[in-house]
């Protein structure tokens, strides 16, 4: 009995060590001011960690450009100024090892980890309210799809399926 007591314990302990980098985890979804943003300026995706702590945030922010370009929905600019909205906060990976390592001079085998990490907000270029924000969620493996990939295509198919639904409400373009 003890030890399914200590399982359950073990559990809420790591739920509460859930790291957002600082974003805040408000889910917002404001779907007129969606409707309206026309071109995004997608700003680095570290938020300012320690780019030891979430790596590939390069990669994941030039595979987002791509997908929200290639969709056609919205246009990618180079500057803020030139943007309806900013796409920012922090997303990429995380390595993790795992093993046995050298201990007394023995040698043992590290394993790699990789976790992918996401806490994005869409925010209007003027005013800075949230329009909309997306935290990446662990799904099923897919042996044939990078970490980088994952959390990419997950943040844009998740911001145009947001901008298609919003588009479907007709709402008063600004």
């Amino acid at each position: 009995m003890l030890r399914p007591i200590t399982i359950m314990a073990l559990c809420c302990l790591l739920l509460g060590c859930h790291r957002t980098f600082g974003i805040p985890t408000d889910l917002v979804q404001d779907l007129p001011a969606l409707a309206s943003v026309r071109s995004i300026y997608v700003e680095d995706l570290t938020h300012g960690e320690d780019p030891h702590l979430v790596e590939g945030s390069g990669e994941v922010r030039e595979k987002i450009m791509e997908k929200l370009a290639k969709s056609g929905r919205f246009s990618i600019v180079d500057s803020l100024e030139q943007a309806d909205a900013a796409l920012t906060g922090v997303a990429g990976f995380q390595r993790w090892y795992f093993g046995m390592e050298a201990f007394y001079g023995l040698e043992g085998s590290l394993n790699t980890q990789y976790s992918g990490i996401g806490m994005v907000r869409l925010l209007d270029s003027k005013t800075k309210q949230p329009i909309w924000t997306h935290e990446y969620e662990t799904g099923f493996f897919h042996p044939t799809q990078t970490v980088v990939d994952r959390v990419a295509d997950q943040v844009a198919e998740k911001l145009l399926s947001a901008a298609s639904h919003a588009d479907s409400q007709n709402f008063p373009r600004q």
